[in-house]
């Protein structure tokens, strides 16, 4: 699967793209820890010129939560 998002987010984990899916969830990636999520998201707003409310940050608990706020 040739897939941005994740892509990015395998990069910051430093794991195999393979690994990952839209249902990958920070409760079972052990290199998803607290300042990994941080990591991400700035990654994704970079990468994609997309803001992420702060309010909404801790919400995110599984890739595919990251799809809501990528362009169309």
């Amino acid at each position: 699967m040739n897939d941005e998002l994740i892509s990015v987010i395998a990069d910051v984990l430093c794991v195999a793209d393979e690994t990952l899916t839209d249902e990958s969830a920070r409760d079972s990636i052990a290199e998803w820890d607290s300042l990994a999520h941080l990591q991400i998201i700035a990654e994704v707003e970079a990468r994609f010129n997309v803001r992420i409310p702060f309010e909404e940050v801790a919400s995110i608990g599984c890739i595919g939560d990251f799809r809501k706020y990528l362009p169309k």
